[in-house]
This record gives structure tokens, C-alpha cells and sequence, in this order.
């Protein structure tokens, strides 16, 4: 049965009303004549979701459209390739490396095909490791490892994910080493990480003694070799130690680097070099020998250490001008100096002069000052600087500032935890400790505290079992540390003091009580050296000597007499 027809004035008005799709629709809330009242949704989770469900989706081959071919072995002949779905939508969105590669006329557009060549390694990159960069286009999540941040750096460089790049260089800034500072400082140049190439740089400078002795150095191309050669400031023992790193350097691959000698030897301060050294390993070395270029600059030092340049005639000047640097040290060279900072004057005033006493060249000099007045203050040396800490004048109790001789300037570093003077400093592992003090307001401290110079902080580890004050400590064998003080017979009476000498065992961080040193007087003053495996102690009228394996004291036969404070 058919429907009756609607009249017209009905459908015109049903048309009219908030039911009908083509006209307005009434809020339900708001009357005639109010303002419309919104708000905005956002949910937090979508997008981490919506990645996460295209991340799914892309695994499992779901409406994907572009393929990433990783392929490697060309130069071997031995070609292998691992392959990776995609949405070109995502990584378009995700880098600009992929917007025009796949939304431009290149064939990789048109064939949804990408192939990626040329690897730092041959094999290429791990699968695991272009998986979890793929994965982190997605996510914006990826885990960077000691092992996979070569290669995750490779690929962020490639695909320019630059945050992803700048993560790996602070990855491995913090990670820094001298066991891995040379490959650091490669990778570092390698993809343009300026400002971890220049930590990696400072550190190399200042151990190039002992990044000779590692491998990898070895491993360097020469353009790497030769620059750090002709820095200035690379911190060694002696120039024959430079000799013998270029000759094993050319060594490793003789054939292709033997080309490379003459001008590395060139490098080389020759008249740093003692005469029978040069006579006998340099000169005889094949490589020098079979180069007349570098016999005869062998030849020039041997003679340069006979001749005073104050005898030479103008036309000698000459003949040695182009050679005058080479007469020089490197600045970096180590030399053994005795420094003295800090102290009081004559007129009561605390000290910011710092000196130091060239003990092969027999002179002193003056070196920058400290900025802090110092009295009561602990020094130690590390292997790359003079650290040092606090002081009896409040103002600078806290303080700690190291100075670094390939620079020649003073720096400050991470304050003490605690305001102190008179307290033990010494370096065990390249970490300095500090233990016990003395405060303005305090019979005397306990405490135990290291500081990491790499990460610039202190950290307090257990206290000691009695209060150490005027400590006296230094180390032995690269772990105990030795410690001479004073602690009060009675905590409530500062006047009642006695003598301790304990040692700290900074691998189980135990204490072990030794035989205590017998001072005489216990308010004179005393100080303590170690020498192999004796450590040397002086005070009132006698000085000792005390074998540190078994702690026996040995009475030595010369007397001394030190002023009481």
C-alpha cells in the first residue's frame, strides 16, 4: 500500500527544524540568545598510540609502500642485504633525508625501493641496530648502547635525525675515556660532533703519554698521527718516546705507511733528544738510516747539542733559525717540579702565591697565583693536575681549584662538602680523597670524601671511626692510604690530643690501625712522603722510616731538628 504524499507546508516546516540534516542544530543547553560555550579535547595518548599501532602495523607488512634495502660487501665481491618495510608517509614526516627522496621525481619514488650503500663497515650495519633507528622514526624511542652507538650514530647522520645525533655525542662525552678517547675523537671528527671532538681532544693531550701505549693509536690514518704530532701541547715524558711511537706507528703497515716516515720524523724536537740516544737507536734505526733527509737532520741535533748558540757566528744564526722550535720542549713535556702554594706571610697575611722549582734545571719561577688566600690547605696531584682544597680562612674553606700545568692556569672546581682546614689530600686511581680537618667551630671531622674529576663531584663515603685532625696522608701502591693525626683524648676537651696513624683500604673502604709514629712533642709539626715501599715520616727529633708491608718502624741514624708550632 502505497504512503500518503506529505504536505507541502508540513515538509517545509519538518525541514525548518532542528531534526532535519540541512538545518541548524539548537544546543541542547544553551537557550535563545546565549553564547555558545566550548572546549577543547586532547587526548595525551593518541599520538603515542597512533605511532605505536603504525610501528605495529609496519612490522607486520600492513599497507606499507616503500622498501629499505641495506646492502654491503660491494668491495669484497661478497654482496649481502637486509630489507625493511615502510610507510613513506612516515618517514617523509619523520626526516628530511626521505621527503624528497620519496616524494620528489627519483626513481626511488617511483619504484618505492630505497638502497643504502657505502658502510663504515663492511658488513654493514647490524639488522638489530637499523631496526631500533627504523623503530625510533616511528616512535621517537630507541635504546643507545656502548655497543650499537657506533652504528646508531652512522645512521643518524645519514638519515639526518639530528637529535638523535647530538644524543650519542653526549652519550659518549659521558662515557669518555683513555681507553677509548682516540676512537671517540675519530668518530667525533667523523660526523662533525664539535664539541665531543674537543673533550676527546683535552683528554688525549693530557694522557698522549699514555694513549701511545693503546692499540688503538696505532690504528690512526696519518693526517691523525701528523696533527697530533705538531700539537704543541700534547702532554709526554720525553721526545724518544714520540721516536718510538712513530716507528712502531710505521711499523704496523709498512708498505703503505713507510712513505709517511721522513715527515713524521721532521715532526720530532730531535734536539730534545739525548746525544747517545740519537747515536745509537736513532740514527741506526733502518727507517732513519735508509733516509738521507733524516740522517742529516740527525746529524744537525747531534751537533746542536755541542755548539752554545752564544759562540755561533751570524751566518750559524741563520743555518739554525728555521730550526729554533725544535730546540725548544713541547709544552706539554713533563718535568718534574716541586710547587709551593699558598702560606702566610711574615706579617700574618694568608698567601695566593704559587712557585715552582724546576728540579733538573735548577731554578724557581713564578706561576700563576691561586685565586683564594690560603693557609691550612691540603694539595695532591693527580696525573693531569694540582688540586688545591680548603683553607683556615672562612671565606675559602670550601673552596677547591686545580691547576693545569700543560696550560699553566688555575680553575675552580666542585667545593668541599664540609668548610675545613688541616685536613688529608691524596689522589688514589686518579680520584682524590679527603679525610678529617679541622673547623672553626669543631674539635675535629670525621668524614671521608671523594671527588671524581670527570664528573666534577664529591661524594662523601663512610666516616672514619675517630675524628682525624692535622692529617697527614698519603698513598701507597695505588689503593691504601696512610694517615697520620691527631685526635682528642677526650672529644670534650680540645687540650687532651694523641697521635693515630691509621689505613684506609679504598677498595673495601675498611680502616686498620697501625702502629702510631712516636712524636714526642704532640703539637710540633711533621709531614710524611712515601718512596717505593717505605713511606718516610719527620718529626720532633727524629725521622723514621716505616715499611708499609709490614708496618715495623726503623730507627734512622740521622736526627733532625724541626721547628715546634
Amino acid at each position: 500500500m502505497a504512503a500518503a504524499a506529505p504536505n507541502p507546508e508540513d515538509a517545509a516546516r519538518s525541514s525548518g527544524s532542528g531534526g532535519g540534516s540541512g538545518g541548524s542544530t539548537p544546543s541542547a543547553l544553551a537557550g535563545d540568545g546565549d553564547a555558545e560555550e566550548a572546549e577543547d579535547f586532547t587526548s595525551s595518548s593518541h599520538c603515542s598510540e597512533l605511532s605505536r599501532r603504525q610501528n605495529e602495523q609496519r612490522k607486520q607488512g600492513l599497507f606499507c609502500d616503500v622498501t629499505l634495502a641495506f646492502s654491503s660487501g660491494a668491495a669484497t665481491g661478497s654482496v649481502q642485504s637486509c630489507e625493511f618495510s615502510a610507510h613513506r608517509s612516515v618517514l617523509a614526516a619523520a626526516t628530511d633525508y626521505f621527503t624528497p627522496l620519496l616524494g620528489g621525481q627519483f626513481s626511488e619514488s617511483l619504484s618505492g625501493r630505497v638502497e643504502m650503500k657505502e658502510w663504515s663497515s663492511e658488513l654493514g650495519p647490524d639488522p638489530e641496530t637499523v631496526e631500533s633507528v627504523i623503530q625510533y622514526m616511528y616512535t621517537g624511542e630507541i635504546r643507545v648502547s656502548t655497543c650499537n652507538v657506533h652504528e646508531v650514530l652512522e645512521l643518524a647522520d645519514r638519515f639526518l635525525l639530528l637529535q638523535l645525533k647530538d644524543f650519542c655525542g653526549e652519550f659518549l662525552k659521558k662515557k669518555l675515556s683513555l681507553t677509548n678517547c682516540v676512537a671517540v675523537h675519530s668518530l667525533a671528527h667523523m660526523y662533525t660532533l664539535d664539541q665531543l671532538a674537543l673533550r676527546a681532544a683535552d683528554m688525549i693531550r693530557r694522557n698522549f703519554h699514555k694513549v701511545i701505549q693503546d692499540e688503538e693509536f696505532y690504528t690512526l690514518p696519518f693526517h691523525l698521527v701528523r696533527d697530533w704530532l705538531s700539537d704543541t701541547e700534547i702532554t709526554v715524558d720525553s721526545e724518544e718516546v714520540l721516536f718510538e711511537a712513530v716507528v712502531k706507528w710505521v711499523q704496523k703497515h709498512p708498505e703503505e705507511r713507510s712513505r709517511y716516515f721522513e715527515e713524521l720524523f721532521r715532526l720530532l724536537r730531535l734536539p730534545q733528544i739525548k746525544p747517545t740516544y740519537l747515536t745509537r737507536v736513532v740514527k741506526n734505526e733502518r727507517l732513519v738510516a735508509a733516509n738521507e733527509a733524516c740522517l742529516r737532520l740527525v746529524s744537525e741535533a747531534v751537533e746542536g747539542h755541542a755548539i752554545r748558540f752564544e759562540n755561533l757566528k751570524s751566518t750559524d744564526m741563520e743555518l739554525w733559525s728555521s730550526h729554533m722550535a725544535s730546540f725548544q720542549p713541547r709544552f706539554g713535556q713533563n718535568m718534574d717540579v716541586i710547587m709551593v702554594v699558598g702560606g702566610v706571610s711574615e706579617g700574618g697575611d694568608y698567601l695566593s702565591e704559587c712557585v715552582g722549582y724546576f728540579i733538573y734545571e735548577d731554578r724557581w719561577v713564578n706561576l700563576p697565583h691561586i685565586h683564594n688566600h690560603l693557609d691550612g690547605h691540603a694539595i695532591a696531584a693527580t696525573e693531569s693536575h694540582v688540586y688545591v682544597a680548603g683553607s683556615m680562612e672562612p671565606g675559602f674553606a670550601k673552596t677547591v681549584e686545580r691547576y693545569n700545568p700543560n696550560r699553566n692556569t688555575w680553575e675552580q672546581v666542585s667545593n668541599l662538602t664540609t668548610r675545613k682546614h688541616s685536613f688529608g689530600l691524596t689522589c688514589i686511581k686518579d680520584i682524590l680523597y679527603s679525610i678529617g680537618g679541622h673547623g672553626n667551630f669543631s674539635p675535629g671531622f670525621k668524614d671521608v670524601s671523594v671527588y671524581e674529576p670527570e664528573q666534577d663531584k664529591w661524594h662523601n663515603l663512610e666516616s672514619a671511626p675517630k675524628i682525624l685532625r692535622d692529617v697527614k696522608a698519603v698513598s701507597v701502591e695505588d689503593r691504601y692510604v696512610y694517615v697520620t693525626a691527631r685526635t682528642p683524648v677526650d672529644t670534650d676537651n680540645e687540650d687532651g690530643l694523641k697521635t693515630v696513624t691509621t689505613r684506609y683500604d679504598t677498595e673495601s673502604r675498611q680502616w686498620q690501625d697501625v702502629d702510631s709514629l712516636p712524636l714526642i712533642d704532640n703539637y710540633c709539626i711533621f709531614q710524611m712522603a712515601v718512596a717505593s715501599t717505605n713511606f718516610y715520616h719527620t718529626a720532633s727529633c727524629c725521622p723514621k722510616s716505616y715499611t708499609v708491608r709490614d708496618e715495623i718502624a726503623r730507627q734512622k741514624s740521622v736526627c733532625a731538628s724541626l721547628m715546634k708550632s
